[in-house]
């Protein structure tokens, strides 16, 4: 990726954002799989004419002047990724108590925070950001050129030079928890320690103004929510998707509706779903609004769920219902454990191997469960010298207080899977849970978290995810009972399961995050026609989630699997077994392998 292109240098004239937007819509695209809403700002004195975000839409300088090296089309791009990085990784925070001086530092902070995941995916992004971001400040007052270094070294991290230390403490702040980035709250401590600092250095701020940032950032107003109303939150919560087409077609399979527009015409449609076409600068745009059914269910959560062929997502689009199983027998269990005693002892040896790695011993201690030899040698030779000896002469075990790995273990329960195999005339189903009871039993013993559940479909407002198991539940009786219980019936809606187990799973503070997904099928549903339209949703489902930090694997019960799967989940990231004969031994040798890849 190029950061200022030769076309961008030969252009010197102003550049409107309406001669760009096409161009930034598909650039973003491109770049996160997704559309964004791009508007032109208004005059606002406040603000001049600094990109900001605004209840999810972003809102650009209406035109910008060519000046100096940098083209205004690289600004424009810039701009547009940066705020996108905000969408795609802020959370709002809470200003509460906080002085202009913190906020502000929190600030720079969560800009170098969704900067990094997005140069970490995309590297150029880096080149361009640096480039509209001279070493020298524009202010040379002290505060403003402190904060225009600070945002330069944090965006350079590791390559930053400059010698001032407290420049320095932020950069090494910010690298230290390099391995949790993903977590919001990281802003917040390290913003805070910095801020502290400043105050301690008796550095004043003009609080009624802001020191002069790089071009292409935003204000950062998006990230301080404010306290609202009942009213305004459920007006603000309303599902609306804007996406511009011309002669797009949106239909909805289940009740055969569609609506279809051109820049000339305006378009209706009945029914629960309502369309709007709002006249834009530079053509048509439809605004679609989506009425939910409200659902009585206490355990039901709501979606979005991608749309390929006009390249949009709808948000709250699904409804995934979560409940706990019916208990059954669990004898089964104990039988399948039995059966493959050989199986699970190799597997604890192993699992030992590696909880040993992932512990440490801490030497030269007053008590301990072990004596420290060369501790005990020292301090005699002390004694026998004449000196005082050093009495910590014990060592002790210490496990690292961030387990190696946490897991989501996801099973599809679509009524494909009651189907027996040919190879062992057991259903396949059967097959699936006496393979997941072992990997259960496994990362149990390994001391990592672990979640268990299943997923089916009956259309997009009928998905049902059954939890066998959550991270704060012991994988006991119990928990072996709901396994047992489980049954195949409808449809594979695939992507809002995957979301559903992500949320929960992002959550958990672990080196490494890994959902599997056991299935037996390509995604579908009874509401859907377009045969790719689900295959598409779920890679974008796993799209998301490698962004939120969880790396998903799929293992394939379908032989014929291979052609969606990789369209899926991507290269590497599966493995489509031929035959279901000893199924248990191929999906514990899968899980080690993984888990020593991820150590």
């Amino acid at each position: 990726m190029q950061a200022i292109s030769e076309n961008d240098r030969i252009d010197a004239e102003a550049v409107s954002f309406t001669e760009i937007r096409q161009r930034l819509h598909l650039y973003l695209i491109a770049l996160w799989g997704r559309t964004f809403a791009l508007e032109a700002a208004g005059l606002d004195v406040a603000n001049g004419s600094r990109p900001r975000i605004r209840d999810g839409i972003v809102y650009l300088p209406a035109s910008l002047d060519a000046s100096g090296a940098v083209a205004p089309q690289a600004i424009y791009r810039a701009a547009a990724a940066h705020a996108a990085a905000h969408l795609v990784y802020s959370e709002p925070l809470d200003p509460t108590a906080l002085k202009p001086r913190q906020q502000l530092l929190i600030g720079l902070i969560e800009d170098a925070r969704i900067e990094y995941l997005a140069f970490r995916c995309f590297p150029g992004l880096r080149r361009l950001w640096l480039s509209l971001h001279p070493p020298e400040p524009s202010d040379p007052a002290p505060f403003p050129s402190l904060m225009w270094r600070l945002s330069r070294a944090l965006l350079m991290l590791e390559q930053s030079s400059d010698g001032d230390f407290w420049i320095q403490k932020g950069v090494r702040l910010l690298l230290e928890q390099r391995h949790c980035m993903h977590d919001p709250a990281l802003a917040r401590d390290i913003g805070l320690r910095l801020a502290h600092d400043i105050g301690q250095m008796r550095l004043s701020m003009d609080e009624g103004s802001i020191p002069p940032m790089a071009p292409y950032r935003d204000d950062n107003c998006h990230l301080w929510y404010e306290q609202r109303t009942e009213l305004d939150a459920a007006v603000t919560s309303e599902d609306a998707l804007a996406a511009q087409r011309t002669g797009t077609q949106l239909q909805e399979a289940v009740a055969g509706r569609s609506v279809a527009f051109t820049p000339d015409r305006v378009a209706q449609a009945a029914g629960p779903s309502g369309y709007r076409i709002e006249t834009v600068a530079d053509g048509a745009r439809l605004r679609y609004f989506q009425v939910a059914p409200q659902s009585t269910e206490a355990d039901t959560f709501r979606y979005p769920e991608w749309f390929e062929a006009i390249g949009v997502e709808r948000e709250n689009w699904c409804a995934v219902h979560e409940y706990r199983p019916t208990r059954s027998d669990s004898r089964w269990a104990e039988a399948a454990l039995a059966s493959n005693a050989r199986l699970l002892m190799r597997l604890r040896r192993v699992i030992g191997a590696l909880r040993a790695r992932h512990s440490a011993r801490l030497r030269r201690q007053k008590t301990g469960d072990e004596i420290d030899i060369d501790a005990a040698v020292t301090a005699r030779a002390d004694m026998c010298a004449g000196r005082e000896p050093d009495l910590r002469v014990h060592s002790s075990a210490r496990t690292r207080r961030e387990p190696p790995l946490a897991m989501s273990l996801l099973m599809d329960l679509s009524a494909s899977v009651n189907s027996l195999d040919p190879s062992s005339g057991v259903p396949v189903l059967t097959l699936a849970c006496n393979a997941v009871l072992l990997l259960a039993q496994s990362i149990t013993e390994l001391g990592s978290p672990l979640a268990l559940a299943g997923f089916r479909s009956n259309g997009r407002h009928e998905i049902s995810y059954l939890r066998v198991k959550g991270f704060g539940d012991p994988f006991d009786i119990a928990a072996k009972q709901r396994l047992a219980a489980l049954e195949g019936k409808h449809s594979t809606r695939m992507g809002a399961a995957i979301r559903h187990a992500v949320t929960t799973l992002a959550t958990q503070v672990a080196a490494h995050r890994l959902l599997l997904v056991v299935t037996d099928g390509e995604p579908a549903d009874i509401d859907v026609f377009d045969q790719n339209h689900l295959t598409h949703d779920a890679r974008h489902a796993v799209m998301d989630a490698r962004r939120k930090g969880v790396h998903v694997f799929c293992v394939s019960l379908d032989a014929q699997a291979e052609p969606y799967v990789i369209r899926i989940f991507g290269a590497g990231c599966y493995l489509v077994l031929d035959s279901l004969k000893n199924l248990p031994d191929k999906l514990s040798r899968l899980l080690l392998r993984l888990v020593r890849q991820g150590f």
